[in-house]
C-alpha cells in the first residue's frame, strides 16, 4: 500500500490524568503504545512530527517534536501546532493510544475527501475525532475557536461540515483506545485477537 501525500502527527502530549503516567511509555507486551503508533505513521507517510509538550519526548526520539501554541486547550491544540509545522496541504491525525488502529483506515479517509474539509471515522460509538484528515486550510477556524477558549473538537468538525467517514461495527475494535491502566490488559486481548 502506498504511503498518502499528506503529513502524519502522533498526538501525544496529553497529561495522562486518568492513566496516571505518560502514555506513550506504557506498554503492551515489549513495545510501548507509541511504538505502535510509528510503525503506522511509517506505513502512511514520510513525512512524521510528534506533538508533545513532555520535554523527555524531545530527548528521546529523533522524530521533529512540537509543542501545542495554544497549551492547555487538549488535543485541538495538537492538532493546530500540527497544521502550523506541516509542509503538505493534508495531515492526518494518530493518536498516540489507539494501537490497533490500521493504516487502511487512514486509506479509506483519503479516498473520501471532497473539498477543503476535514474528514473524520466514525463508527458505531460514534465519531473518533482523533483518527482524521485535517485540510491546511482548516488552521484559521481552528486557531478563532481556540482563542475563543472553545476547545471542543466535536464542536469544530461540525462547524466545518466535517466529513464522516463510518467503519463497519467489526471495525469498532480498532478504536479502543487506552485510558487507564487496565485497559492495557484488555488491550493485549484484542491485539492477540486482531491478528491473522
Amino acid at each position: 500500500m502506498q504511503r498518502l501525500p499528506c503529513s502524519v502527527a502522533i498526538i501525544a502530549g496529553g497529561q495522562s490524568k486518568r492513566f496516571g503516567s505518560p502514555k506513550y511509555l506504557a506498554k503492551i507486551g515489549d513495545q510501548r503504545l507509541i511504538d505502535f503508533s510509528l510503525h503506522l505513521a511509517h506505513d502512511l507517510s514520510s513525512e512524521i512530527m510528534i506533538i508533545s509538550g513532555l520535554p523527555e519526548i524531545r530527548q528521546a526520539f529523533t522524530l521533529p517534536v512540537f509543542d501545542d501554541v495554544f497549551p492547555q486547550c487538549g488535543p485541538l491544540g495538537g492538532i493546530h501546532s500540527a497544521l502550523l509545522h506541516s509542509t503538505r496541504d493534508w495531515l492526518a491525525v494518530l493518536p498516540v493510544d489507539m494501537p490497533l488502529l490500521k493504516s487502511e483506515f487512514y486509506h479509506t479517509l483519503w479516498e473520501n475527501r471532497r473539498g477543503n474539509v476535514p474528514l473524520v471515522a466514525k463508527t458505531a460509538k460514534g465519531i473518533e475525532p482523533m483518527v482524521s484528515l485535517w485540510p491546511r486550510t482548516a488552521l484559521p477556524a481552528i486557531e478563532q475557536a481556540l482563542s475563543g477558549g472553545r476547545f471542543k473538537i466535536h464542536e469544530l468538525l461540525e462547524k466545518l461540515s466535517a466529513v464522516q467517514v463510518f467503519f463497519s461495527p467489526e471495525d469498532t475494535i480498532h478504536f479502543f483506545n487506552v485510558n487507564f491502566r487496565d485497559d492495557l490488559e484488555r488491550m493485549q486481548e484484542l491485539l492477540l485477537r486482531s491478528r491473522p
